[in-house]
């Protein structure tokens, strides 16, 4: 539960950037350009850490699949959303009102854990449809894949029944 909470976090907190940046906010007497970056910062450290974290989940493995989609760019309305509605909220209690029920939102369906830093890493987002039809959502880091035959992964790291995420194990 830690995990999807953190992974929530990292998957919203883009909000938060933008309204700190836009408000021009500062709780101590620093440039608030400058809190912004830290901010960003910190959003980065987390996504490193999720991902370290996530050595910790319980294993899988996929084997072949029927249908495997590139979803890096699905998401880019989500996220188009959240600077909308970052940049057009006007308070702080109304930010943290709806950044909370956005958060309770992501939380809750577990299905939105896209984080845009993981591309900078080198991730991608799949939809896959196993030969069984089952659909699930991976997170990959190298190449894109290119086709369903080039989907073999022994060391999934389950993060919930449908989202799976593969972490090179270090030999």
């Amino acid at each position: 539960m830690l995990y999807k909470l953190l992974l929530t976090l990292n998957a919203t907190s883009w909000m938060f950037v933008i309204y700190v940046v836009k408000a021009q906010w500062h709780p101590i007497d620093v440039p608030a350009w400058l809190v912004g970056v830290a901010i960003l910062l910190i959003t980065v450290v987390l996504s490193i850490f999720s991902i370290c974290m996530a050595k910790r989940l319980g294993n899988d493995s996929l084997f072949g699949c029927s249908e495997c989609i590139l979803a890096d760019s699905d998401f880019l309305p989500t996220y188009l959303g959240y600077f909308f509605i970052s940049l057009s909220v006007s308070d702080r209690v109304t930010m943290l009102f709806v950044y909370g029920m956005i958060f309770i939102f992501v939380f809750i369906t577990q299905s939105n854990y896209f984080n845009p830093i993981y591309l900078l890493f080198g991730y991608h987002y799949y939809k896959v449809t196993t030969n069984e039809g089952t659909r699930v959502f991976l997170i990959v880091k190298g190449k894109v894949i290119r086709n369903s035959n080039q989907v073999e992964f022994e060391q999934l790291k389950r993060i919930n029944d449908s989202a799976y995420l593969a972490i090179k194990e270090e030999q």
